[in-house]
């Protein structure tokens, strides 16, 4: 009987320790397309966080990659860097209007690319602590010779 107690209260401290990490996990989703130079690339990870203020508003900064970055203190710098493989780093107000955005692929031979109007949000919603919406570039877009296309649906934890 002693061990089966033990056995339930590992099974439940285990349980314990692990929920955390799958409540964040369940917190943001990302679907859809991200291309460059028309390769796929798989973005599975987003987070939101506090950016710097441009033209007197607060910016929020959405991090997309491929690679979880929810460990890291800065992932918007390191996804720039290639740190969490391919990455879109966009930086929106808080009415979801884009003001920065840069893209960093693999397949890509400048990156990051950066490209203010290289994409657009619809469908925004930023309320009770999450931010959803659909981040998208009408098809494809060119600079220096390369080609990206962004078409995703996002929700992510409000910063």
């Amino acid at each position: 009987m002693l061990i089966q107690r033990l056995a339930i209260f590992g099974v439940a401290v285990v349980v314990c320790a692990i929920a955390p990490d799958e409540l964040r996990a369940a917190d943001s989703e990302v679907s859809g397309v991200f291309n460059g130079n028309d390769q796929p690339a798989k973005l599975s990870f987003v987070s939101a966080q506090k950016g710097e203020r441009f033209a007197g508003k607060d910016v929020i900064k959405l991090v997309f990659t491929e690679k979880d970055h929810s460990k890291d203190a800065q992932p918007d710098l390191n996804a720039l860097f290639g740190h969490f493989g391919s990455a879109l780093i966009v930086g929106i107000h808080p009415d979801g209007n884009v003001v920065s955005c840069d893209i960093v692929y693999q397949a890509l031979k400048q990156v990051p690319i950066s490209s203010p109007t290289g994409a657009k949000m619809t469908d925004f919603k930023n309320e009770s602590g999450q931010i959803s919406g659909k981040l998208v570039s009408d098809g494809k877009q060119e600079a220096f010779g390369q080609t990206w296309e962004i078409n995703l649906a996002f929700k992510t934890k409000a910063p």
